[in-house]
């Protein structure tokens, strides 16, 4: 097997502690500080918008896409390629909430509702969050013309209207122009791409709501596997094991999180994924440390905890090392060739697996170092109050 050392290390990584929980007490304060005055930059996943995939018959670059783009206005603007240079195909990112403001859908609806004469008379009623499209349906008949008439009233730019084939209860599919149209005709209009050849390849759109539950969701998971992580490391081992990995697990996710608010790269769910990946990784290394520790005090018995403790540390030293810059390597593959999709979640991964690493050793089992005395000290000011009561 690799070792990174031809000896056993001995380092004196416990009498470090004072200098470790200090190095990381600060740097979790500033990384709290960010993200209470700067906060994240959610990403469309989690605060709504569109994700629109084009591939263009010819080569464009990112500025030539911006610059056709630029004078829709439209807010968060973002083009990242996708796939091979050769490819031609961009992702267009756009934080808007739709077409249609909450304020005019409930104004089309109070004219759809008076058209049928009362609320009772609208027997069915839609609109597509992203204001794409409405779908309504009458009691009484209601003529297309009388239909328009509303839509011309709103102003709404309209693709076209159907009207569905029951006689006794006429049924509208109106289609409106959505952002996305917008910018499929910007696009054409700039490129000189002909109608007649496809240019949008997909189309997604997130609603605000459905990006707050989602946003929501993902916070979730986080603490819930924290949480099963506490139950399981106190099953395993014991109980003075488990807040030490969960200490450490909170550490790591705070430091990625604060790094991405630091440095205003976007948050979405890749990201979500890759601090699940970090806990899974961290947690990896820091049963290897308590295994050890727990294998050595059976071993080393009459030792002295912190001793204990920091030989299993230096044991297990250069397995963590060798882990890490293997994992390292991976992932900074995955940051240099990956390409813009995959960015954020490949620096999430690269700064989890270093804090990760680092916070096995230094943050994990000094804590538990700490309950331990803290244990043992109320154990033993015990005894002396019941020596006392006895004599």
């Amino acid at each position: 097997m690799m070792k990174l050392f031809d000896k056993e290390p001995s380092f004196d990584i416990v009498g470090k502690i004072p200098l470790f929980w200090k190095a990381s007490g600060s740097v979790l304060a500033v990384c709290v500080l960010l993200l209470t005055v700067v906060g994240l930059n959610f990403g469309i996943d989690f605060s709504g918008g569109y994700e629109i995939q084009v591939k263009f018959p010819k080569a464009v670059d990112e500025a030539e896409v911006k610059s056709h783009l630029a004078p829709l206005g439209l807010e968060g603007l973002r083009v990242q390629r996708f796939g091979a240079v050769e490819d031609n195909e961009y992702l267009v990112l756009v934080r808007e909430q739709g077409s249609i403001t909450g304020a005019q859908k409930t104004a089309i609806r109070a004219d759809f509702v008076a058209l049928a004469g009362s609320e009772d008379g609208l027997v069915n009623w839609a609109m597509a969050e992203s204001g794409e499209s409405i779908t309504v349906a009458f009691a009484t008949p209601v003529t297309e013309e009388q239909v328009n008439a509303i839509l011309k009233k709103n102003k709404l730019h309209v693709k076209g209207v159907t009207r569905g084939d029951r006689q006794d209860r006429p049924e509208y599919s109106i289609g409106l122009v959505s952002i996305a149209d917008d910018i499929e005709t910007a696009l054409r209009e700039g490129t000189g791409v002909a109608s007649s050849e496809q240019l949008v390849k997909r189309v997604e759109f997130v609603g605000p709501q459905v990006g707050a539950e989602l946003r929501n969701d993902g916070i979730m998971a986080i603490v819930y596997a924290l949480g099963f992580i506490l139950l399981y490391i106190a099953v395993r081992f014991d109980l003075a094991f488990a807040p030490g990995a969960v200490l450490a697990l909170i550490h790591d996710v705070l430091i990625t999180v604060g790094v991405f608010s630091a440095l205003g790269l976007e948050f979405n769910l890749p990201v979500i994924a890759a601090i699940l990946a970090i806990v899974g990784y961290s947690l990896n290394d820091t049963i290897v440390v308590y295994d050890r520790i727990r294998e050595n005090s059976l071993r080393y018995r009459g030792r002295t905890l912190r001793d204990l403790v920091n030989t299993s540390l230096n044991q297990t030293l250069s397995r963590t090392l060798l882990t890490s810059a293997t994992t390292m390597l991976v992932v900074l593959a995955l940051l240099i060739v990956g390409g813009g999709i995959i960015r954020d979640f490949s620096i999430a991964l690269t700064v989890g697996v270093l804090v990760g690493t680092y916070s096995s050793v230094a943050i994990a089992s000094p804590a538990y170092i700490f309950l331990r005395e803290r244990a043992e000290k109320k154990v033993t000011a015990n005894k002396g109050k019941s020596s006392a009561v006895a004599a």
